[in-house]
């Protein structure tokens, strides 16, 4: 999913989170709104929006890495490195990629927050553990984390 969103070319992928980020406004601005003073908005919440998808879709993908890396016999604090790990260096080949894609750019501050949402969908994961470990007891632990 996230090499098919970085693959789109620019005005493509501007298009989207632009569509979103007016769907945004329109949410959240009185009916009575010019619809100029909407697209304004719009334009202007955009790289917001833009930056929110990377962080989010990172964060799925860390709570998803963490999920596979947990099946591995290896020490808990290892799971957890290598999931960041993973995801920080799938981010470094996603923006790596974007070179090839017409009007994309390479920007390591997009590095840094896909990194720091995969340290966040870690950090769920474990949250999410610890509390179905709680509810259910240990015998509901997942193979192969320990906490």
């Amino acid at each position: 999913m996230v090499f098919c969103f970085s693959n789109d070319e620019a005005p493509s992928s501007d298009s989207k989170s632009l569509g979103t980020a007016k769907k945004v406004v329109d949410v959240v601005t009185d009916k009575n709104t010019p619809e100029v003073k909407k697209v304004e908005m719009a334009k202007d919440l955009n790289p917001y929006v833009r930056k929110t998808a990377h962080y989010a879709i990172y964060m799925l993908g860390g709570f998803l890495i963490m999920n596979l890396i947990c099946t591995f016999n290896i020490k808990d604090r290892m799971k957890i490195f290598y999931s960041i790990y993973i995801g920080a260096i799938y981010a470094c080949t996603d923006e790596f990629h974007q070179i090839f894609t017409v009007g994309r750019l390479c920007q390591i501050k997009d590095m840094f927050i896909d990194t720091i949402g995969v340290a966040t969908g870690v950090c769920i994961f474990l949250c999410v553990k610890k509390i179905i470990e709680n509810k259910w007891g240990k015998a509901y632990e997942h193979k192969g984390f320990r906490s």
